[in-house]
């Protein structure tokens, strides 16, 4: 454990979120100290690396500032910190597996080049274009992009030749782009 010993009166909870929700730097640095490690050995755990699991345990502690006003102390400070941080990790899958989802579709290059603030976004925006698509361009789009079907496979499917599906699948990526970006100017 790490000397403390300069941090005198911040072991009572009360007092340490008192001087947290004043502002007090020193409060600051001795509840950074405290708790930094033991969310870390948690945030490890969930997430796939070390550096994610500290850039959570850091977002942690800012949402924690932000929102200090909020704790009642119906809990200790740690458990009402952890419930912070699995809000946090959550939030870490959310956007890895919007990410995901969104290289899966058409224009995935086109999409990944707008400046939005997170996967999450464009992932609603791109549930948003699709239910607005036509329905048989929606499901050509959803067969090749998220069931990662070949066109000729496609073709089979739907008693099409190759060529066919390949203009449908053309109109598909055409009809998504304008729905895209007239979406995303309102």
């Amino acid at each position: 454990m790490q000397d403390l010993t300069r941090f005198v009166g911040f072991d009572n909870e009360a007092i340490l979120v008192e001087a947290l929700k004043n502002g007090n730097e020193l409060a600051v640095e001795y509840w950074f100290k405290k708790y930094r490690l033991k969310l870390k050995k948690i945030a490890i755990l969930k997430v796939p690396s070390q550096t994610q699991a500290a850039e959570i345990v850091q977002e942690t502690f800012i949402n924690c500032l932000q929102t200090l006003n909020l704790f009642k102390g119906n809990s200790s400070l740690l458990t009402w910190m952890q419930s912070v941080m699995r809000h946090e990790i959550a939030d870490f899958y959310r956007k890895r597996y919007a990410k995901k989802f969104i290289q899966t579709i058409p224009l995935s290059d086109f999409l990944l080049e707008q400046n939005y603030k997170d996967a999450a976004s464009s992932a609603e925006l791109v549930s948003l274009v699709l239910k607005k698509m036509l329905k048989e361009n929606r499901e050509l789009l959803l067969k090749k992009y998220v069931d990662c079907k070949k066109v000729k496979d496609i073709a089979f499917e739907m008693g099409n030749t190759s060529k066919a599906v390949e203009s449908n699948l053309f109109r598909a990526r055409q009809e998504f782009k304008a729905l895209w970006l007239e979406l995303e100017t309102k």
